[in-house]
């Protein structure tokens, strides 16, 4: 394939070891996820299914069941005669998911300082200390589970189910982004700045700041983006990652 990048011998620098729980397929398709929504491979990889089995002690099946399932979260992409790759976004398809979580996340945010409740916002401290310290100790990789989990447990306090399930189809290509900005120099002080605003907006119950917050935090986010030029100004050239999938940080 020309475009620039090397196929993978083998993704052992990426994929955790399978656990012994869960079929076979789905432990192959989560180590995957796992690879891909961390950033361990870069949009447009090459994902091998005989180097993933290889490493993975598995068959090919599995692996192939696992790069249908990816497919159709928008996460990877086979391509006629050249193979499966991790799908590229472009940067209008970056803004229009961006904007759309703005939407989605401001609506949750608003139900929040509704609903939440006092062990659900001691929760929300709970997972900004696990913030500090994954930033204290440089651990980009423990740093996006929190932002991950926080912002779901801000959902998780709306109590809107219909909400929560529109948010789960954003989820990993969400993820997958976020794995990008949390790079970008700035962004995570940034943004756990952001969460801490958040928390104490919500506390109050202050629904109108809230929203502002929650709108500046997920559109800067965007701008962070296209200022680090990720995303293609063109069409991805690995598929069009228009279905919905992908959550979690700003």
């Amino acid at each position: 394939m020309s475009n620039g990048k090397n196929p993978l011998e083998g993704p052992a620098q990426v994929l955790d070891r399978l656990p012994e729980i869960m079929q076979l397929g789905t432990r192959v398709y989560h180590a995957l996820v796992n690879g891909i929504v961390s950033g361990g491979f870069e949009p447009g990889a090459p994902l091998r299914p005989d180097a993933i089995a290889r490493q993975l002690e598995v068959s090919t099946t599995p692996v192939r069941e696992a790069m249908h399932r990816l497919e159709g979260d928008g996460l990877a992409i086979k391509l006629p005669y050249q193979g499966w790759f991790v799908c590229e976004h472009s940067r209008q398809q970056i803004q229009e998911l961006y904007e759309l979580r703005a939407a989605l996340e401001c609506f949750s945010v608003r139900l929040a300082c509704q609903r939440i409740t006092d062990e659900e916002l001691a929760g929300l401290r709970a997972h900004q200390s696990a913030g500090h310290a994954a930033l204290d100790a440089d651990d980009m990789d423990a740093y996006r589970i929190y932002n991950r989990d926080l912002h779901a447990a801000i959902m998780g306090a709306a109590k809107n189910s219909y909400l929560s399930s529109i948010m789960g189809q954003l989820r990993l290509q969400s993820e997958m982004l976020m794995a990008k900005t949390i790079r970008i120099a700035g962004r995570p002080t940034r943004a756990i700045e952001e969460h801490q605003q958040l928390i104490e907006l919500i506390g109050a119950r202050d629904a109108g700041s809230a929203e502002r917050v929650m709108e500046h935090h997920i559109l800067s986010a965007l701008e962070d983006i296209v200022r680090s030029g990720r995303g293609r100004d063109d069409e991805p050239a690995h598929g069009d990652s228009t279905q919905d999938s992908g959550s979690g940080g700003g």
